[in-house]
């Protein structure tokens, strides 16, 4: 008997994109490490990779910021009015590196690899097992959701829309919910401010974008907490904090150990700590161990947060690889608290969603652009 021979396993077909050929050689032995990916093309720019795609696309690419010719921030802009390639960010350990790393973000890049800042530093034990799941990840990516926002540019459209629309209906739920961003309220003399609740944030892969989702949205008053868990090493959270407070009524600030929680306010965890949050409403950041093999997590903070506010407590998790806040979002509920997922269609990687709508703690599986209007609803009513 002739038995048909298995057809050969397709792989993920990557180009590498990189200023330096050392870094060029040890990106591809990285990727070539690995039995489903080969990397099928280099590229020393922007100019020599853009010439690269017209005989060969990739399934990914992965892209340095700081090249001569083009940079990669420009090969960004011009490579998404022809492809939609998922694109990795190569990123410099610094505060430049994390701003840089922030504006390809916002220009379609899908996820980051940090590098050490010393080029002779890297080995292959630093990045590949991140490197190589975020390819992987990023393989399957759906083009809709990778490409073609531009989240900084729609939250100011938002928020002069909702200018226009508080013009023409100035009763309507549009006004007060779903376009919160420029709502001017004005506090009760002498009201005390008081934590009624406290939202646990955790996100991933494509979480810096969908933050700008929310965190932008929510007005200064809320009479909420929020503290967010994102997946990213030091430098890059702090650069993120102050991002995201650039463009928010709520203050954002990137967390120290000792804080005081106050409604209003939004607490990034600082990369490399795990954040918990403890009586008399402080926050703690510890270094122990990483849990789901990262620090800060998610399930480390919604423990903390359903341990000590219970009913008081909304988890939400958004876009990401992984299985973090499966356990979070389980204690959340238990105590009775209330959790949202971001649902698959809005989710750059639909992996830490999907595993907590499995737990069945999940009480609102949300699109993106409805998050912020229903934690406004359920946190003022």
């Amino acid at each position: 008997m002739v038995f048909p021979m298995a057809e050969p396993l397709k792989k993920i077909r990557v180009m590498v994109v990189e200023y330096s050929a050392y870094m060029r050689y040890v990106i591809s032995e990285i990727l070539n490490s690995d039995p489903e990916i080969e990397v099928v093309e280099k590229a020393r720019d922007g100019v020599d990779a853009l010439e690269r795609l017209k005989k060969d696309v990739p399934d990914v690419i992965t892209l340095d910021i700081q090249m001569p010719r083009m940079d990669g921030l420009t090969f960004l802009a011009e490579l998404r009015k022809n492809y939609r390639i998922p694109t990795i960010m190569i990123s410099s350990l610094t505060r430049e590196g994390a701003e840089d790393t922030f504006k390809a973000l916002d220009l379609g890049a899908v996820d980051f690899v940090p590098k050490p800042s010393g080029m002779l530093s890297l080995t292959l034990e630093d990045i590949q097992e991140q490197l190589i799941e975020k390819v992987k990840a990023a393989s399957v990516i759906k083009p809709m959701v990778t490409f073609g926002t531009g989240l900084g540019t729609r939250v100011k459209e938002r928020a002069e829309h909702s200018e226009h629309v508080a013009e023409r209906q100035p009763n309507s739920r549009r006004e007060t919910v779903i376009e919160p961003l420029r709502v001017k309220r004005t506090p009760l003399p002498q009201k005390v401010p008081v934590l009624h609740r406290i939202v646990a944030i955790g996100s991933s892969t494509g979480g810096p974008r969908a933050l700008t989702e929310i965190i932008p949205l929510l007005p200064g008053d809320l009479s909420a907490c929020v503290v967010v868990v994102q997946h990213m090493p030091p430098r890059f959270t702090t650069a993120l904090a102050e991002r995201l407070n650039s463009i928010s009524e709520v203050d954002v600030i990137e967390a120290s150990n000792g804080d005081r929680l106050k409604p209003g306010v939004v607490y990034i965890a600082p990369g490399d700590f795990h954040i918990h949050v403890g009586k008399g409403d402080t926050i703690y950041l510890t270094q122990e161990a990483p849990v789901n093999g990262v620090r800060p997590s998610i399930d480390i903070l919604m423990k903390s947060v359903a341990a000590t506010y219970r009913r008081k407590s909304i988890g939400v998790i958004l876009t990401g690889m992984g299985s973090d806040g499966k356990e979070g979002v389980k204690m959340i509920s238990g105590e009775g608290g209330t959790v949202f997922a971001e649902h698959e269609t809005t989710c750059v990687v639909y992996g830490m969603p999907r595993v907590a709508v499995e737990t069945g703690c999940v009480d609102r599986v949300l699109i993106l652009p409805r998050i912020a209007d229903e934690l406004i609803q359920l946190i003022e009513n």
